[in-house]
């Protein structure tokens, strides 16, 4: 029977107790500028985990479809998993696509950041994360293009930081939703270039297209603003002889150049925010150039232990007893992401689960960089060595685990990051089957674990992986 509210029902206001396709509404979570975030339960199943779930303002929202179809395709530590889709339909018969996806209990990285007021390693541990992520997309030709650290949770539990809303992305095939010259995105995460085409421009049908370096760019104000509580700002252009606009400096903050922020993480955060977008690094160079920098900072200051709650890793618990089993899936999963594995598996138990108030300054970038590298003598070798793709191993963890350990003839992405098989993930310069499974499980098929799921070494062809112990085994026919 319906009930007396029900005419009055709106998508960005559903009450608790509201049903949406097969779940039900439990609490607000967020609204963003496409549609509203709830908190939500599978409906008979209210024992499982809760999801999050974005319904759309807007009848039929276009934006919804494309969001859908990156996520459905995206399979990635630091992304939400996409569980189900569908459309709540309204009183009045409109139909709002909805999403939902893996529930996320955290904070946003601003609000992490106040509350942990976090050291520079572990601030560049988060960083790391997030320059993974983008990679990760980057590789498939996916922008995301309203990246920021109100986008950015970072989860209670473990601090795992997970890349949110992905309504304003875009991806190869994708339609243009938009009239404006600029895509959606928020402006103070714009680049220079980005800025600079508007104002060239010279009629409205004109549109930017982004590219890596605008998600780069972000990342950098991304990281500005963790590290100091300020925004850069764009400065004042001017006209080259030409009449095309030119910037020639960004407004840095001022606490940038203090003592708060540690100079390999300065460096790191110019470098990212260069006005140039050719001069940026990419995030495949930034992931290792960003753990290294950590690892440096760590290394010098030993006797400042990182606090234990911060730490990425988990709890191993007790290894079982109890003799091999078969797990043929586990076999099926490799065969499906092009890899080999043995199907004579041991069981496992799974793993037990301060603002600044500075002022800002128009620094040309070009002097900013060199001040940084004089002022990184040592520590700052660390953060300059950018195209090295592969980072120290073994180092304590504030954040973030190891990454996984590339093997002997593992396959490589190609020039477009990409890898043989589209389910395969690039981690660490290398390309890997992701599987689900105990740290036993997972060794007993040569993979390691990072961010409690099983990364198995992908080999290109038909090769095989060489032998660990002499007793390697052979792929499936």
């Amino acid at each position: 029977m319906p009930n007396s509210f029900q005419p009055s029902l709106h998508p960005a206001a559903l009450p608790p107790g509201t049903p949406v396709g097969p779940f039900r509404v439990v609490g607000w979570a967020g609204r963003g500028v496409n549609g509203a975030v709830y908190r939500a339960v599978r409906i008979g199943h209210e024992h499982l985990p809760p999801v999050a779930l974005k319904v759309a303002v807007l009848a039929e929202d276009p934006r919804y479809q494309r969001e859908q179809d990156l996520l459905f395709r995206s399979l990635h530590p630091h992304i939400p998993q996409l569980i189900g889709t569908g459309h709540w339909v309204s009183p009045s018969g409109a139909r709002h696509p909805f999403i939902a996806m893996e529930w996320v209990d955290g904070v946003t990285l601003y609000e992490w950041g106040r509350v942990h007021s976090p050291s520079a390693a572990q601030q560049l541990r988060l960083l790391a994360q997030a320059a993974l992520t983008l990679q990760y997309l980057h590789a498939q030709d996916a922008l995301h293009r309203d990246f920021k650290g109100d986008n950015l949770l970072v989860r209670r539990w473990d601090s795992r930081l997970f890349l949110m809303d992905f309504g304003s992305s875009i991806s190869p095939g994708a339609d243009t939703l938009t009239p404006q010259q600029l895509p959606p995105g928020t402006p103070a995460y714009r680049s220079p270039e980005a800025w600079l085409f508007s104002l060239d421009a010279r009629n409205a049908s004109e549109r930017y297209q982004a590219r890596p370096a605008d998600d780069v760019f972000a990342l950098g104000v991304t990281a500005c603003v963790l590290a100091t509580g300020r925004y850069p700002e764009m400065g004042v252009p001017r006209k080259d002889v030409k009449g095309r606009a030119v910037l020639d400096a960004l407004k840095l903050p001022r606490a940038l150049f203090s003592a708060q922020v540690a100079p390999p993480l300065r460096e790191l955060i110019l470098r990212m925010l260069t006005i140039l977008p050719e001069q940026r690094p990419t995030a495949a160079e930034l992931v290792p150039a960003l753990e290294r920098a950590a690892d440096a900072l760590h290394s010098a200051s030993p006797s400042v232990p990182e606090p234990e709650a911060d730490r990425g890793g988990t709890r191993e618990a007790p290894l079982s007893t109890s003799g091999p089993v078969w797990r043929p899936w586990l076999v099926v999963a490799a065969g499906a992401l092009g890899l080999w594995a043995g199907a004579l598996v041991q069981q496992e138990p799974p793993p037990v689960r301060e603002e600044p108030s500075q002022a800002t300054a128009a620094v040309p970038l070009s002097a900013t960089q060199e001040a940084a590298k004089t002022e990184t003598a040592g520590l700052g070798e660390a953060a300059s060595d950018l195209p090295q793709q592969v980072p120290s191993p073994g180092s304590e963890r504030a954040v973030a685990e190891s990454l996984p350990e590339l093997s002997e003839g593992q396959a490589q992405p190609d020039k477009k990051g990409r890898c043989p098989h589209p389910h395969q993930v690039v981690l660490n310069g290398g390309c890997w089957g992701r599987l689900k499974g105990s740290r036993g499980e997972c060794e007993a098929v040569n993979g390691q674990m990072y961010q409690q799921a099983c990364y198995v070494p992908v080999y290109p062809g038909k090769q095989g992986r060489p032998s660990t112990s002499g007793a390697g085994l052979p792929p499936p026919r």
